[in-house]
């Protein structure tokens, strides 16, 4: 049987017009109907967000880019600024844009461009940051190559930071982060670094104003220790540190490790946070003294009393006769400058609570920091020029300062670490700011080099490599720190200490000093050397910066 499709109306009359045609009768001269052209597309009427550009959002103010809420429509191919935008409307249109919070939808196909008015604030506003910047890099360039007026290599050198304090308490707990300060100053915060350097904690101290310190330290987490093996019976332990930054007597614990507190050993063991709480506690700077009277005259406080030394619990006593008195007085001169503690009358001891297991939580001995202070100007000077000022510093909780131990020393050792510091570029590519590289060292102990002064404990040369900026650019420079002496003669705080030149070629760029750190017993080499540098290394290019190598 033979199949059949049914034909549309139009397709009929089309077949039937063509077989007409096609058999030569039937013609006319009209012409043929067509099909009817395609409805118009309508908006898919689903809102859809509206992506919209971000790039320059920075050079803008806020009221710039306010935008307010509400419903526009913008007919088939036009466009309508609205803020700092233009919304074009595909031809596909129409298309209504709904604006809440910020946010923009529309149904219809919409883009958005900055507008003519915006780009052009966009386009004024990176004129004047390109000159900030360059203005910026200039400023801090003068300040890497100039020190006290006096030019890097030719003066003071930049590396000095005395004048800074760069005394840092550096401490750490049982875990989380060290805790840096300054000197104890108030008033600044602490941030972590923004970058990161193996093995290293960097944290930012900030005083909310223009001026920062950046500092990195390897101190290790703090580990518990048996009171016991801290301070034994029949061995001397040495407590702390006097406010003053004199090393304290050590102390001879008695019978059973029943420690003997002088007034030496209790000053020191007051500024180095040792003692119990119920000792008293500075009053702030330029409110005078606190004193406490113990003893049983007065009445004031018990003459014997449990608590705490070192973290560890037990019993302090005051060993006034009949009739005296123990007193204890305390006054903070400065913010900068810790607590005075004054101990009078006769010694304190501490008893420590055997069947408790006492222990005392042992900071880490044997660590090294280095960083840098910046004073960032908020603006140009009457002058138009940014008016910065640097100082670069390291250090270390163990110096390796005894003469006999340096001279004594043998062989070549080689350190690797960390360095970071501040960079600055002038010129068409004008940039500035903080970088981090690698510094390797290389110690000929008791071997003298010709023209290195104090060579006669040794000397130390080595190179600072892989630099990279913190705007991701990596820089081919490398510094040549070329043999400088290890000083062994004269005062001990200049033990363990060099100098020497940065050279490119036959050129000086620039100079660098370091320090020995470790414990100098035994014969054993430092465990590390820390250090500061500076160089230009070419017209439009300075560094300077510091280094801790193990």
């Amino acid at each position: 049987m033979p199949m059949y499709r049914k034909l549309t109306t139009a397709a009929a009359v089309a077949a039937l017009t063509l077989g007409l045609a096609a058999c030569g009768g039937g013609g006319s001269d009209e012409p043929t109907s067509s099909a009817p052209p395609p409805p118009a597309t309508t908006p898919d009427p689903t809102p859809v967000a509206v992506t919209l550009p971000s790039d320059g959002d920075m050079y803008l103010s806020d009221d710039e880019k306010a935008l307010t809420d509400g419903t526009i429509s913008v007919t088939a191919g036009g466009s309508m600024d609205v803020g700092p935008y233009t919304l074009s409307c595909s031809d596909a249109g129409p298309c209504t844009v709904t604006i809440a919070d910020g946010e923009v939808t529309a149904t219809g196909e919409v883009t958005a461009t900055y507008s003519t008015a915006a780009m052009e604030s966009i386009d004024a506003a990176k004129m004047v940051a390109m000159d900030e910047n360059s203005g910026r890099a200039s400023g801090l360039l003068s300040a890497l190559t100039d020190a006290d007026g006096a030019p890097t290599g030719r003066g003071d050198p930049i590396r000095v930071g005395a004048d800074k304090n760069d005394d840092f308490n550096i401490s750490r707990g049982l875990s989380g982060m060290a805790m840096v300060s300054d000197g104890g100053k108030s008033g600044w915060s602490t941030m972590s670094a923004p970058n990161a350097l193996a093995g290293y904690q960097g944290t930012v101290l900030d005083n909310g104003k223009t001026q920062t310190y950046t500092v990195y330290t390897d101190i290790e987490a703090a580990k518990r220790k048996s009171f016991l093996a801290a301070y034994p019976a029949t061995v001397e332990t040495q407590i702390g540190v006097l406010a003053d930054g004199t090393t304290a007597a050590n102390v001879t614990p008695g019978e059973g490790s029943v420690l003997t507190l002088t007034a030496t050993l209790m000053t020191a063991a007051a500024n180095a946070g040792l003692l119990d709480s119920k000792f008293p506690q500075p009053k702030n700077p330029g409110e005078g003294t606190n004193t406490f009277t113990f003893g049983p005259d007065d009445g004031q406080k018990l003459p014997s009393f449990k608590g705490t030394f070192h973290g560890a619990s037990g019993t302090y006593a005051c060993t006034a006769a009949t009739g005296s008195s123990c007193v204890v007085a305390v006054t903070a001169p400065s913010t900068v400058d810790g607590p005075r503690y004054t101990v009078t009358g006769v010694d304190w001891t501490f008893t420590p609570d055997l069947n408790n297991n006492p222990q005392i939580v042992e900071q880490d001995g044997d660590h090294m920091h280095f960083g840098w202070w910046i004073n960032t100007p908020k603006a140009a000077g009457v002058g138009g020029e940014f008016l910065y000022d640097v100082q670069v510093f390291f250090g270390g909780s163990m110096p390796f300062d005894t003469s006999a131990d340096i001279i004594a020393l043998e062989g070549t050792s080689t350190y690797t670490g960390p360095a970071a510091g501040l960079f600055a570029v002038t010129g068409d590519n004008a940039a500035h700011g903080e970088f981090t590289a690698t510094a390797t060292l290389s110690a000929a102990f008791g071997t003298e080099t010709a023209g290195a002064a104090g060579s006669e404990g040794g000397t130390v040369s080595g190179a600072i490599t892989g630099f990279v900026r913190d705007d991701g650019v990596a820089n081919d420079w490398a510094l040549a720190l070329g043999p400088a002496g290890i000083v062994s003669t004269g005062t001990p705080a200049d033990d363990g200490i060099g100098s020497g030149d940065i050279v490119d070629g036959i050129d000086r760029i620039g100079g660098w000093n370091f320090q020995l750190y470790g414990p100098g017993t035994g014969g054993a080499n430092p465990t590390g050397i820390a250090g500061a540098f500076d160089a230009q290394i070419d017209a439009n290019t300075a560094v300077a910066g510091a280094f801790a190598t193990k």
